[in-house]
């Protein structure tokens, strides 16, 4: 009943950091290929004015409910 640590964990070690290279490989690939296709959208000052606090219906609804 003896077991071969060693090999073991060399081995566990190894697909572990392989693993782990190819998950980076991925992720750069994948962004590297999302930004060929994207166009740039030009965004006016006119639709990123904040629009503030807004009181819609599912809002007052909740506020209905809330009230003891």
């Amino acid at each position: 009943m003896s077991r071969e640590t060693g090999q073991s964990k060399t081995s566990r070690r190894k697909f572990l950091r392989d693993l782990a290279a190819m998950g980076g490989v991925a992720a750069v690939a994948t962004s590297a290929s999302a930004g060929v296709g994207d166009s740039v959208v030009e965004t006016t000052p006119q639709t990123l004015k904040p629009q503030g606090y807004r009181v819609t219906p599912h809002v007052a609804k909740y506020y209905d409910k809330a009230r003891i």
